[in-house]
């Protein structure tokens, strides 16, 4: 039994799986070709699909008998802390989420069509940007990606103040002094205006800014506290290729090339992006950014790394390698905090990448998977992870290495806090 070869080929099928048969008079030696796939496959018929509303109904009477009250959340893609300790989340079928970080307690929410994956809090700490999409439908043998929402929000009640609707689905670009910018990442190359960069106000009436294809996987380039509008840019026929870390200014339009992403040019690597942040500390202005060397083979050993690189000039100061890619970083002034698709979170010195400490996240014994991590004030952070949780690790005063063992049972669908942190 043998799944379609794509999507498109469930239309001439009608079905997602197929039937085959290989037959051998001698099955004791390999030889090769021996699992050749046969013409001839043959349709199955696809089961009925699961009724959802049964194992909905299922898991809620199972929490009732329980004292509690179940609701379905999934991936925490953005989480960012305020000033006054709140947490704000962004998930999917909800732009913005803000909870209290004492109690874990939802003090209001902004409901979606889609998922919230990105959020920036404004100078002033008022109003937040977030980035919402929905998902992806296939059609006629494409996949249809609708333009990307960009909402303010008010932070004091999450009442929507401007909605801001994009060309094409997008990616938020922002710096420290509120510019924003949306730059088109329509992969497929079917729109006109792919890669282009159009500003945010006060400066959306300027001209967007060609800055070539986004390459899918490869362009992301998130960087915190940047002070100016960052990007990866490749050559525009293969976007993949020759890639540098750009500034775009606002609202002008100036593209300036900075440094290559590549930092060993010899060995010419095909280089992802990944998010980081920038930091000013006594080594001088540097870049701290996560990414991965491609390999047509997979996932390598050590071939995902953290940098830190000298800014604006970009050589290397340190490198750290690991296994599996960065699904987050933040950074202040002495530790770089990053966690991993593996489920780990590792804290590392920012000046020297040295590991101070290393932890397998789980709740209640169970790995989880993280997707977004922010500072959340003094000795704290913030992780949102791929079943709709928020995990909030103290940080220990002496060692700064964050404390997650012996979390407390998560309360359904709202924060989790570990031991200590005033679950």
């Amino acid at each position: 039994m043998l799944a379609i070869p794509s999507d498109a080929d469930k239309q001439p099928f009608g079905t997602t799986s197929l039937a085959c048969s290989i037959s051998r008079d001698d099955w004791d030696r390999a030889v090769v070709g021996m699992l050749r796939m046969p013409y001839g496959e043959t349709p199955v018929p696809d089961g009925p699909p699961p009724d959802t509303a049964v194992a909905v109904a299922a898991v809620s009477q199972l929490c009732r008998q329980r004292g509690q009250v179940w609701v379905a959340r999934r991936g925490v893609w953005a989480v960012e802390g305020l000033a006054d300790g709140r947490i704000l989340t962004a998930l999917e079928g909800v732009g913005l989420d803000c909870w209290s970080g004492s109690t874990g307690r939802l003090l209001w929410q902004v409901p979606v069509d889609g998922t919230g994956y990105q959020i920036r809090v404004l100078p002033g700490g008022r109003t937040a940007l977030v980035l919402t999409q929905v998902s992806q439908r296939y059609r006629d043998g494409w996949w249809i990606q609708d333009p990307s929402v960009v909402l303010e929000v008010d932070l004091d009640d999450g009442a929507v103040r401007k909605t801001h609707r994009s060309s094409s689905p997008a990616v938020l670009v922002s710096r420290t002094d509120g510019s924003w910018a949306l730059r088109d990442t329509d992969w497929n190359r079917r729109s006109r205006t792919a890669g282009e960069v159009a500003f945010g106000p006060p400066a959306d009436d300027a001209t967007t800014i060609p800055l070539g294809p986004y390459d899918l996987f490869n362009h992301f380039f998130d960087i915190r506290y940047a002070p100016e509008l960052l990007f990866l840019q490749g050559q525009r026929n293969e976007p993949w290729r020759d890639k540098w870390v750009v500034a775009v200014d606002a609202p002008t339009g100036r593209v300036r090339r900075l440094f290559p992403l590549e930092w060993d040019a010899p060995q010419g690597r095909r280089l992802f992006g990944g998010s980081g942040a920038y930091l000013d500390d006594g080594t001088g202005p540097a870049l701290v950014h996560s990414g991965a060397v491609h390999s047509g083979a997979g996932p390598l050993p050590e071939n995902a790394f953290v940098v830190r690189r000298r800014y604006p000039t970009g050589e290397p100061q340190w490198i750290f390698t690991v296994d599996r890619a960065a699904a987050a970083l933040d950074a202040d002034d002495t530790f770089v905090y990053v966690v991993f698709t593996s489920g780990e979170l590792i804290v590392l010195g920012a000046e020297d990448g040295v590991v101070r400490a290393r932890q397998e996240l789980r709740i209640a014994g169970r790995p989880v998977v993280p997707l977004s991590l922010a500072r959340v004030g003094a000795g704290r952070l913030a992780i949102g992870t791929l079943d709709g949780q928020v995990l909030v690790l103290p940080v220990s005063a002496s060692t700064h290495a964050p404390t997650t063992e012996g979390f407390s049972e998560p309360a359904l669908g709202g924060l989790s806090q570990s031991a200590g942190a005033g679950a």
